[in-house]
């Protein structure tokens, strides 16, 4: 409840108060959050070991002290875009890549953009929205409802679609990716409990299943793309070239092949600034697999175009030639 009460004391201010002075503040109350949030900040620092095993105590401190940093200045850019900066947002981000966008929409099928919590994610993830794209984001159910509620009301500020993680968000989903839309997902936590082991930078851990199974289900083009900080309001985002799925004919294997195909990526992103990944949970925190692939799968139905018409055989009324009889050769 604390954090409802100072995003909405923030939000009061914000037009007041110069962003120079607003980024100097959050650099005291990230640091303040770092030293008080004992189980937190070990779960910074356990996740950044995992990232960088040979790197230094100190280095991993001093990581672990700017990933508080971001974090606590992406929910202030999240109250600046609501009140100050919505109509700057272009002027704010510089995009590299954004030709692999243009060629994945020019299939038709939607786009799924996979990214990790890298950066300010939630305020660059209206970019898309603000070029005219129908957008959606997948965001982790937080509590309290009113909490979670203020949120979506932030994150929603150039018309973004929120969604609820869970399966009650795969009908939106179908229907947003059937119109050739955007959706935004992070891949480097699992929230719902759909997810496999794999083998993420030096340790096995559950990542979610849920991006690779909608590309695997809709066709749909899976687009690794991720974005960092260059100064405190302007943001860099980079985006890849799409992935390319395997197809074994295992699903098991498949989706294990994918998902790894993913973990690369997303190692990829995170050493680019590891004090820009601002995942304050255990990541390694190893859990059985909940749901069967079986069950994950009947939550997305398999896409028109990828359903193969079956084959059926014509009853023929045409009476067959009577074979020659072996015993009245010669």
């Amino acid at each position: 409840m604390s954090l409802l009460w100072a995003l909405r004391i923030a939000a009061l201010l914000t037009p007041l108060v110069p962003a120079r002075v607003g980024y100097w503040l959050c650099r005291i109350i990230g640091v303040a959050v770092f030293l008080g949030h004992h189980r937190a900040r070990r779960h910074v620092l356990d996740n950044l070991r995992h990232v960088c095993p040979k790197c230094s105590w100190r280095w991993r401190l001093w990581q672990a002290a700017r990933v508080f940093i971001t974090a606590v200045m992406n929910y202030y850019d999240l109250v600046r875009i609501r009140s100050v900066d919505r109509h700057r947002l272009r002027d704010l981000i510089e995009v590299r890549g954004w030709i692999h966008v243009e060629e994945a929409l020019a299939r038709g099928r939607g786009v799924i953009v996979i990214s990790a919590h890298l950066g300010n994610f939630n305020v660059v993830a209206q970019h898309p929205a603000e070029l005219g794209l129908e957008t959606a984001i997948v965001v982790e159910r937080v509590e309290p409802s009113s909490l979670f509620a203020y949120l979506c009301h932030l994150r929603s500020a150039t018309g973004v679609r929120v969604l609820p993680s869970g399966p009650e968000a795969v009908p939106a989903i179908l229907r947003l990716l059937r119109r050739n839309g955007v959706l935004l997902v992070a891949g480097d936590r699992d929230v719902t409990g759909h997810s496999r082991l794999v083998y993420f930078f030096d340790a096995p851990a559950p990542l979610p299943i849920g991006p690779v199974v909608l590309a695997q289900r809709t066709g749909a083009i899976l687009l690794p793309a991720f974005t960092l900080r260059l100064t405190p309001r302007r943001s860099l985002v980079i985006v890849d070239p799409p992935l390319q799925l395997a197809h074994p004919g295992d699903p098991e294997q498949e989706l294990r092949e994918n998902l790894e195909q993913v973990a690369r990526c997303l190692e990829r992103m995170i050493h680019t600034d590891p004090g820009q990944w601002t995942v304050l949970q255990p990541v390694w925190a190893a859990g059985p697999c909940r749901t069967p692939l079986a069950e994950t799968l009947g939550t997305v139905p398999l896409s028109d175009h990828l359903l193969l018409p079956a084959v059926q055989p014509e009853a023929s009324t045409e009476t067959a030639p009577p074979q020659p009889d072996p015993s009245n050769s010669g």
